[in-house]
């Protein structure tokens, strides 16, 4: 395998490969990154130059240093188009691809921090090559399972907080032209800490979703109130609940009821075959998600410096 620096330019047609390949997921797709600011990319040649893959470059205020944090970008790392039919060289030649990629990191970089989707289970080479790997776990429902049977197994506060929305007479809208979303209440979590994304760029990324072809906004509405939203964006194959917020105390049934509605809309439009939750730290909200029937799904945090530092406290909290 050879790696070489290049630009998402350089790929024709790279979103319609994303959606064919092994593990790609919107979060790479071309129009996010510019909207990240990381058009750079490193390409994946097999021995024959062959392209293989590539892996996004998420910029830093230093060119030598990767910095991607999955509070903004839930996935990262190695974009594989093609693997080998037979498990053994699959294996072989995920390992080969991060083998290559951990040579050229640690020549080219003084500091890689990025995440692997979940379909990259194998992560032995970046251990190898003294990467400190950092477990996370998001929620996952199967969509193909059907609506009744999902809807079965949510715990008994999800099924009553349904009813009450429903006895409420609360309206499930699709919200495609962002007329109620609120996306400063949406992030009001991060105002809180202050942390980086803007407002702004947060109604560019939905808006992009939208027009793309890759995301909605939905919004519960009770009489002439909005008490609820959520966004989503999503893949060929999954949809990832990036963004929801709730008015006042007693509408937190919102969400439960947006949830179920867009399960639904999922799945009778025939959109994805899978709901992330886009996990979080938190036991809380881990709870939460577990509610909804979802199951467990590991990724891994990849961290390597050249100063031989060891990432002790490499978790990044937020209220998310």
């Amino acid at each position: 395998m050879n790696i070489e620096l290049g630009n998402i330019r350089d790929i024709p047609n790279i979103n319609e490969k994303i959606d064919n390949s092994f593990n790609g997921t919107c979060f790479a797709y071309d129009w996010f990154l510019k909207l990240k600011n990381s058009e750079n990319i490193l390409k994946i040649y097999d021995e024959k130059r062959n392209l293989v893959g590539f892996m996004p470059v998420f910029n830093s205020s230093n060119k030598r240093i990767i910095a991607q944090s999955t509070m903004y970008i839930p996935y990262g790392g190695p974009v594989i188009f093609n693997l080998p039919k037979e498990e053994r060289n699959k294996i072989r030649f995920i390992r080969n691809i991060e083998k290559a990629l951990c040579d050229y990191l640690q020549k080219n970089y003084d500091e890689v921090n990025f995440s692997t989707d979940n379909k990259i289970i194998d992560i032995m080479p970046f251990i190898r090559f003294h990467f400190t790997p950092e477990v996370r776990y998001t929620y996952k429902l199967d969509l193909t399972q059907g609506l009744d049977v999902i809807y079965n197994n949510f715990g008994g506060d999800r099924k009553k907080d349904i009813r009450k929305a429903q006895k409420r007479n609360v309206e499930f809208i699709i919200d495609d032209k962002m007329e109620y979303f609120d996306v400063n209440k949406a992030m009001k979590w991060e105002a809180k800490y202050g942390l980086e994304t803007t407002a702004c760029w947060v109604k560019e990324y939905i808006n992009k979703t939208i027009v793309n072809k890759r995301g909605m906004c939905f919004v519960a509405k009770e009489k002439e109130r909005i008490i609820g939203g959520i966004h989503l964006a999503w893949d060929k194959n999954v949809a990832y609940i990036l963004y929801s917020y709730y008015e006042k105390e007693n509408d937190d049934i919102a969400i439960a009821f947006l949830y179920y509605k867009t399960f639904q809309y999922l799945i009778k439009n025939n959109i994805v075959k899978y709901m992330d939750f886009e996990g979080s730290v938190f036991e809380s909200i881990e709870d939460w998600n577990i509610s909804f029937g979802a199951y467990q799904s590991r990724f891994y945090n990849l961290h390597w410096n050249n100063k031989d530092n060891l990432y002790l406290n490499v978790y990044d909290y937020g209220e998310k």
